[in-house]
């Protein structure tokens, strides 16, 4: 946490972050109001909706900013441009699990026990962020040969990207193993299979099969 001097010196919007964060680290739950929160932090009701127009923009803005910093960090690294589509996700995926760290009792806070399809308002922007990341990823999987092209089928990646995001989330705050070692077995095979189902092979043998079993399929062999 930052002290007191830290906070003083950031711009107001960051300052309404931190502030609501700590908010929730220390109740375990968001402000009531507005009022309430400003009042507790040294705000003022102006100074707050001069920057957000709801408590809950607040903390929609404080889960995307976590995940920007995430996506910055494997963006920046060295090796980024000469890794494949899934090394990508394998890198951001294990980058998330480590920085969640920092953050790790919010997370149990806002989705233990959340079933992973749950579209909780607070992680719109979160979610809006890392399916721009996950398209620009694929994107770079299709180029590469990775990912086979299927038309409309290809639409709904990012998304099955985004639930596999959140199924490495729910593992992870469900590991009790040492250093979270079944969280890492899990992000390796999972985004294989993820990668196996989108790839060329699989899902392709699949759709031949099925048109040899289909009436009429068996003289396209």
């Amino acid at each position: 946490m930052e002290s007191t001097c830290e906070l003083t010196a950031l711009p107001l919007r960051q300052r309404l972050l931190a502030a609501y964060e700590a908010h929730l680290r220390r109740e375990g739950r968001p402000p009531a109001s507005v009022f309430r929160f400003a009042e507790a932090e040294g705000f003022t009701e102006r100074d707050f909706f001069a920057e957000f127009p709801s408590l809950e923009a607040v903390e929609a803005a404080w889960w995307s900013a976590q995940l920007e910093q995430v996506i910055g960090s494997v963006e920046g690294g060295a090796e980024w441009e000469s890794f494949s589509a899934r090394h990508r996700l394998l890198a951001f995926f294990f980058a998330f699990a480590e920085a969640s760290l920092d953050f790790r009792s919010l997370l149990l806070l806002r989705l233990q026990g959340r079933f992973v399809l749950a579209n909780p308002p607070e992680l719109a922007r979160f979610e809006a962020r890392f399916l721009s990341f996950a398209e620009r990823l694929l994107e770079h999987g299709r180029l590469h040969g990775e990912i086979a092209s299927r038309g409309p089928l290809g639409r709904v990646y990012p998304q099955a990207a985004y639930r596999l995001f959140r199924s490495v989330i729910d593992f992870h705050l469900r590991d009790a193993s040492p250093r979270y070692e079944r969280s890492d077995a899990f992000i390796e095979k999972s985004t294989t299979v993820f990668f196996d189902l989108i790839g060329r092979q699989v899902l392709d043998s699949g759709f031949d099969l099925l048109r040899f079993l289909l009436p009429g399929g068996r003289g396209r062999f």
